[in-house]
């Protein structure tokens, strides 16, 4: 007897999960007749088309497979997928739920609801958000996925042991996966009770995890390029924040800064976003490769065969690092640089940038990577060309002084509210204000109202605003007098924003990467007298600036000036010494 002809959509199906996405779109194309009356046929052809890029295509047949059953959860939960990751999270919400409708087993629902979650804080849904966990951790109290969305709410909204405790449980429940641990180093430079050495070993522990990733027959076909005579040096750039960004701002310096004469300059883009600011960075390199869809394996063997000799890590362990890129070895100098806030421990990563004050001498020992030091600073800030002028000190108008913090949540804790508490009852007429996502949202502002009332500081001194676009959160400055930096992890490109606008910002030096961060850009921005040594002392620095609203007002209308011309904003001067090391750097490790 002759055997059956094998089903096309079975065909189809079996392609796309061998990975041939394009030989299954072009198997149900040759056999339309055989599944388009069939919603799992839809279904196969939006997954292939999806993988394929082709998402409003997928999209497409996701909804035909729906309007065919349209209880069809499957199909809702593809969906809600492809919304998610096309930014369409209200969408995405009631895909999942459309999803949950159909599905009665524990794992898959914990699976949709952690999904859910996501997508409806997205969206600004943190009542559904919340909610939506609560439902997951009941039905899934082991799976890592559900407490690494814990700890991702938490975070943001500034419930930082909270997330520190989901993080930690998430990388014990799933020793091999590296996101797990790196969140957890990430969450933890948030806690008042981790000192350089505690993340060092958290950092290293993440650092085994991605190294594990990389495939030991690469790691060892590294050969060294050759350098001829005369030619420039070839530096690369790997990063996912070429854009408008936190760390875009000061990247623009590093790429603006460069001598072309000497050296070749490429930017490796581990992001597909582009927007104005990365249209600024192209006119300052060489080479714009967007290296975003390019799996590490390959990616190691394309910069190898460029000849590149200082590759400089741009991210750390931030979204969108390829740390295994440097674990594999790819070039003969690899540098890690501005993304992170302390050692990567990642093998074959040869050198530190810091400056005297985030990587002093007593924390050298904690670090992997020889530390190379800055004169100045680690960082030189660009100023948004969309900065509005500096508005007068509000004050002025308003008969009372505003303090006021536009960073994380997660930086706002216990030790730096008893530090503002000190600062509002020492000047008694002042007003706090505090800026981020979510700000105001009661399970965020609670915490931080709570804790300052226990400490006895009326809550009606205190405002919360949301997050803002970048414009316009610069002109919300102009409601600001005196920026009150947090502590144990200070404010980095938040500074220096509030420092164009002519805000000035108090600091509490510490013991950390993290903690000095604003020391690094006030003393680069010649400002000592802001930098308070003790908590009495920075009470008094705020006392003080206080005190005198016509000075605050002088200080603040000249402030902008002072730094553009300081070295914390002069590119080309910032990066003769870095140029120099790389020189040196380069020389040393082609020598030997």
């Amino acid at each position: 007897m002759s055997q059956p002809a094998p089903d096309p959509l079975t065909n189809a199906f079996a392609a796309y999960r061998r990975g041939d996405a394009a030989d299954c779109i072009d198997t149900l194309d040759r056999h339309r007749a055989f599944w388009t009356d069939r919603p799992d046929g839809w279904l196969v052809r939006g997954a292939a088309a999806r993988a394929l890029g082709r998402l409003a295509e997928a999209e497409s047949a996701y909804l035909q497979a729906i309007a065919l059953l349209p209880g069809y959860p499957e199909a809702w939960q593809n969906l809600g997928n492809l919304y998610a990751m096309c930014g369409k999270h209200e969408a995405a919400v009631n895909a999942f739920g459309k999803a949950l409708d159909g599905r009665s087993e524990p794992d898959v629902r914990a699976q949709l609801f952690t999904a859910q979650s996501a997508s409806a804080f997205s969206a600004g849904q943190i009542d559904l958000a919340l909610k939506a966990l609560e439902e997951a951790a009941t039905l899934a109290p082991d799976s890592a996925p559900v407490h690494n969305q814990r700890g991702k709410v938490y975070w943001e909204l500034g419930h930082t042991d909270g997330a520190i405790d989901a993080f930690r449980r998430a990388s014990a429940l799933d020793p091999a996966e590296p996101l797990y641990a790196v969140n957890y180093l990430l969450v933890s430079q948030f806690s008042e009770r981790m000192e350089e050495a505690d993340l060092a070993a958290l950092a290293a522990a993440a650092a085994r995890r991605v190294a594990q990733s990389v495939p030991e027959a690469l790691r060892d076909a590294y050969r060294p390029p050759a350098l001829a005579p005369g030619q420039r040096i070839r530096v690369a750039y790997l990063s996912s924040d070429f854009r408008q960004s936190a760390p875009g701002f000061f990247i623009t310096s590093i790429l603006e800064g460069h001598d072309r004469t000497r050296f070749e300059v490429w930017a490796l883009s581990t992001s597909p976003v582009t927007d104005a600011l990365s249209d600024r960075m192209k006119a300052s390199v060489d080479h714009w490769v967007d290296v975003s869809k390019v799996p590490v394996p390959a990616l190691v063997e394309w910069i190898r065969a460029q000849s590149i000799q200082v590759l400089v890590d741009l991210n750390g362990y931030t979204g969108g690092h390829r740390l295994g890129v440097f674990a594999a070895r790819s070039a003969p100098v690899q540098v890690t640089w501005l993304g992170y806030e302390g050692p990567t421990q990642i093998p074959h990563m040869d050198v530190f940038l810091g400056d005297p004050h985030v990587s002093p001498p007593a924390t050298h020992a904690c670090y992997r990577e020889r530390v190379v030091t800055l004169p100045y600073d680690f960082a030189c800030y660009t100023a948004p060309d969309y900065a509005p002028g500096v508005a007068p000190t509000p004050a002025l108008r308003n008969g009372f002084v505003t303090f006021g913090s536009f960073n994380k949540l997660a930086k706002v804790g216990p030790r730096t509210l008893d530090l503002w508490a000190r600062v509002l009852a020492a000047v008694p007429e002042s007003r706090l204000l505090i800026k981020w996502r979510h700000a105001g949202h009661p399970f965020a502002r609670n915490r931080i109202l709570q804790a300052l009332e226990s400490r006895g500081i009326d809550g009606t001194r205190v405002g919360f605003r949301d997050a803002s676009p970048h414009p316009e959160m610069l002109a919300e400055y102009g409601d600001v007098d005196v920026a009150l930096d947090p502590t144990p992890f200070s404010g980095g490109a938040t500074t220096c924003d509030a420092l164009w606008m002519g805000v000035p910002v108090v600091t509490l030096a510490g013991r950390r990467f993290a903690s000095n961060h604003t020391v690094s850009h006030l003393l680069a921005a010649g400002l000592p007298e802001l930098v308070a040594r003790d908590a009495d002392g920075y009470v008094a620095v705020c006392r003080n600036l206080a005190a005198d609203v016509s000075a605050l007002d002088r200080l603040r209308q000249s402030l902008r000036e002072q730094v553009r011309h300081s070295p914390l904003c002069q590119s080309r001067f910032f990066m003769r010494p870095v140029e120099r090391h790389f020189a040196a750097l380069v020389d040393d490790a082609l020598r030997t």
